[in-house]
């Protein structure tokens, strides 16, 4: 079976396995999360045909379908242990055209169930803009406090949380990229759109009360609003242990990283804490670094917001059952 389907009801289906069959270079800039990559033209494939099209339309034409051909053949094998005739699957190609369908096709013809998603990543893209400009209507609690508290700890324990800074590949401070590559603008927003769609039945979600720019990525103005105006929740922590996570956290920075960062800090410090943070880094001395830099710097400009409860962190289960109380009586949530 071979069926088209429009993007809401292809989402609504949680497919088990959806296969992306663009070229390599168009699903690394972005594609639907935990999609397959199995691509029917390779990235020099798709600009050879795209090149000729531009001259000979059918010419490029049959040029396509041989290259498709090929490749779908090397693909079908290694396929065979991941999809059953059993079970529908969904594919996609950039606009749901001839890539989406002549693999389709071939699978059909084999006795697979085919889910084609009609118009393709395209119709994917603008139903995510869509939706993301619209304000979600989950319940969200919303933690702040100072740096290294251990508003993440509690984020990534919490089962319901939208984890930002885990999505963005970015801690949100001037010494925040230290998770890798951020992901492409685009790719940023379906896995926001991904996680807010697994989230839509939770009683309460939990987010950090990040900026509105994650290095360099924006968040959706109605998602940045919804948690900005939710009921807040401070988290606080000794200073010891801040120190210690900070440690664990940056404390294996580079050399470059470190100088890098200190320099875009530079102008908000106090040039004699801002010199004793840098070379007590060169000194091997961390534990003094991370201290410098939360008392003279990360606590001196963390914008003081009101807030609705205060959960002194002691353990992350602690603070995960005063969190829940509180929002069970907040939102009048039912067991």
């Amino acid at each position: 079976m071979q069926k088209d389907i429009e993007i809401q009801s292809f989402l609504n289906l949680n497919l088990p396995l959806i296969l992306d069959v663009r070229s390599p270079r168009e699903y690394e800039l972005s594609h639907i999360p935990l999609a397959l990559n199995c691509p029917v033209l390779q990235n020099d494939e798709f600009e050879r045909v795209g090149t000729l099209y531009k001259q000979d339309t059918f010419g490029a034409k049959i040029l396509g379908a041989s290259l498709i051909c090929q490749n779908i053949s090397t693909h079908l094998l290694s396929l065979k242990e991941k999809i059953t005739p059993a079970i529908p699957f969904g594919i996609y190609c950039a606009r749901g055209g001839m890539r989406s369908h002549s693999f389709a096709l071939i699978l059909q013809r084999i006795g697979y169930r085919v889910l084609v998603l009609e118009g393709g990543y395209k119709s994917y893209r603008k139903f995510i803009t869509q939706s993301l400009d619209q304000a979600p209507t989950h319940n969200f609690l919303t933690l702040i406090g100072p740096t290294g508290s251990g508003k993440s700890e509690i984020i990534s324990a919490f089962h319901h949380s939208l984890d930002i800074e885990q999505i963005a590949k970015h801690l949100g401070s001037s010494f925040g990229q230290i998770c890798g590559n951020q992901p492409s603008v685009k790719m940023f927003q379906n896995l926001i759109f991904t996680r807010l769609k697994e989230l839509q039945n939770a009683p309460f979600v939990l987010v950090e009360g990040e900026s509105k720019k994650l290095g360099n990525l924006i968040l959706p103005t109605p998602l940045y609003n919804a948690y900005q105006k939710a009921p807040k929740i401070l988290i606080l922590s000794p200073l010891e242990r801040r120190i210690k996570r900070i440690i664990t956290q940056y404390g294996k920075i580079s050399e470059k990283f470190f100088r890098d960062s200190m320099q875009k800090i530079a102008p908000f410090m106090k040039k004699q804490f801002w010199q004793e943070a840098y070379d007590a880094f060169f000194a091997n001395q961390l534990e003094k670094v991370a201290e410098i830099l939360l008392i003279e710097y990360y606590d001196k400009v963390y914008k003081k917001e009101s807030f609705h409860q205060v959960v002194h962190y002691q353990s992350t289960t602690q603070a995960i059952a005063e969190i829940k109380a509180f929002a069970e009586e907040f939102y009048k949530i039912k067991e």
